[in-house]
């Protein structure tokens, strides 16, 4: 084994599950931008709520609310095997 070869596996051998499932988030964070309006439509009802809440208006609040509970659905039954 090379010494580059060797540095490699002891890195992978030190890695925690946490370094595992940092490494895993990121991936699937790599993969986000491929599906763009997914992701916007989740993004976008949040800015929404958000706003609402801080101009305090509790129809646009709901509404708003409701959309982000669809498109956050919608986004984890697409994911849900992931």
């Amino acid at each position: 084994m090379t010494e580059a070869a060797s540095a490699i596996a002891v890195l992978c051998d030190e890695r925690t599950d946490d370094d595992w499932a940092s490494a895993a988030l990121q991936r699937r964070s790599t993969a986000l931008p491929a599906e763009p309006d997914e992701v916007e439509a989740v993004i976008s009802a949040a800015l929404l709520a958000a706003t609402a809440f801080r101009l305090r208006d509790r129809q646009g609040l709901l509404s708003a609310l409701r959309m982000l509970v669809r498109a956050t659905r919608s986004f984890e039954a697409r994911h849900a095997c992931a």
